[in-house]
């Protein structure tokens, strides 16, 4: 994986960079060419987890999902990646990158296999202070056990007993996510998705999330800034390696050569680089402008996706009860949205370095879960012309993992 969990292409590993084992070996003289193979990026920062459960290495995989890091490859690699709500599996032995942001996530060739990976890992753990209590997870339990209109819908095998598998389940469609990179085919098969999921019974309606627009920007800074606390204690005195190189005389008694001959050694250039802007926007002078700014966006954030979802967020009802029987009437909202996974299929190796932007640009389609804590999942549901995976994902209020994995599981059934 990428050094640290930082990077949407898999480059900045110290190993080297991770090939898609999706992509197609070109054909010459009617035989296929061993030596000139397209070598296609697997994403980041988990592709090499994508890569594994791609090429049938293993049958399940974990990786870590900051701002898309899990979905993001699944989608490239054509396999399921599903990051939890915030919270819901325990994040003790990770090393932190963003700590607010950061999941621990799944990625297998079913859904039905990711389920089961979900349910083994989605319990207390006392050593994860930001994991779930079991008193909140009775709450959330409480919340989507009161929704009649979804009760048909048999979590563990996908059984119903209605006509159509998802009916009453309501889809929407975020406009905000039709950005100008979208590519034709990424475009196509959301098209395709939001016409299986009508087959299947479910209403498609389109929504609003006006904020949306501003979370590269919110997420990056946010990410950033967390980035260069956590990775603080790198330093070659508490953690990591040391350097060797012995600064000046006249700075001999000073430490801060020592640590920034370590660091400078010891971490790559995307770290770095992502060290150096978190470190900026946290101080004085530019805190107010960037850091505090970005926490208020993600908060907007959050509220536009509790403005759309039918399901109430309990995190933001301050103890309130369960919603009461009149629940049963269906409310305003919607119970999962769908939207590309990627703007694109997974670009070339090495183009990243042209342009370190363009990485960043990915994670356009993926941030907003991790901003906002909700669940999200990649479906693979296409192949382009090049003969590389498309994804599409779904997200679904905060706790309500089961309801977003049946119907991915269900939407994953009509592309099989």
């Amino acid at each position: 994986m990428d050094e640290f969990g930082m990077g949407s292409k898999n480059e900045f590993s110290i190993y080297g960079a991770t090939r898609n084992p999706c992509e197609q070996t070109p054909e010459v003289g009617g035989s296929k060419e061993r030596h000139q193979p397209h070598r296609h990026s697997p994403g980041g920062s988990s592709g090499g987890s994508a890569a594994a459960v791609a090429s049938g290495m293993c049958r399940i995989a974990l990786g870590s999902d900051t701002g898309g890091s899990v979905r993001l490859p699944a989608a490239w690699c054509g396999v399921v990646g599903f990051k939890p709500t915030y919270g819901r599996v325990s994040r003790h032995g990770l090393v932190a990158y963003g700590s607010s942001l950061d999941a621990i996530g799944v990625m297998a060739r079913s859904v039905g296999d990711v389920r089961a990976a979900f349910h083994a890992m989605s319990v207390p753990d006392p050593r994860d202070m930001t994991c779930m209590s079991s008193k909140l997870r009775r709450r959330i339990e409480s919340f989507t056990g009161s929704r009649e209109w979804t009760k048909h819908v048999d979590w563990e095998n996908g059984a119903t007993k209605a006509s159509k598998p998802l009916d009453g389940v309501r889809i929407g469609i975020p406009k905000e996510f039709w950005v100008d990179e979208l590519s034709l085919s990424a475009l196509e098969s959301w098209k395709s998705g939001a016409q299986r999921l009508a087959d299947l019974g479910c209403e498609i309606v389109q929504v609003s999330l006006p904020h949306i627009p501003s979370s590269l920007p919110a997420y990056y800074t946010l990410a950033f800034a967390e980035s260069s606390s956590n990775l603080a204690r790198y330093d070659g005195i508490r953690y990591g390696t040391r350097s060797n190189q012995l600064p000046a005389k006249s700075n001999g008694s000073n430490a801060s050569y020592k640590y920034a001959n370590t660091r400078s050694e010891g971490l790559g250039s995307e770290v770095q680089r992502r060290i150096l802007l978190g470190t900026y926007v946290m101080t004085a002078s530019a805190s107010e402008q960037y850091h505090v700014l970005a926490q208020k966006i993600r908060r907007l954030i959050q509220k536009d996706f509790d403005s759309v979802f039918a399901l109430p967020n309990v995190l933001a009802l301050d103890g309130a009860d369960p919603p009461g029987p009149a629940v049963a009437d269906r409310p305003k909202g919607v119970d999962a949205l769908l939207f590309p996974t990627a703007t694109d299929t997974a670009p070339l190796l090495g183009t990243l370095a042209q342009n370190p932007v363009t990485g960043y640009v990915n994670d356009i389609m993926t941030v907003p879960a991790n901003l906002a804590g909700i669940p999200a999942v990649s479906v693979p549901v296409d192949i382009d012309s090049t003969g590389m995976p498309v994804g599409l994902q779904l997200a679904a209020q905060f706790g309500d993992d089961d309801l977003l994995l049946s119907i991915a599981a269900h939407l994953q059934s009509q592309f099989v």
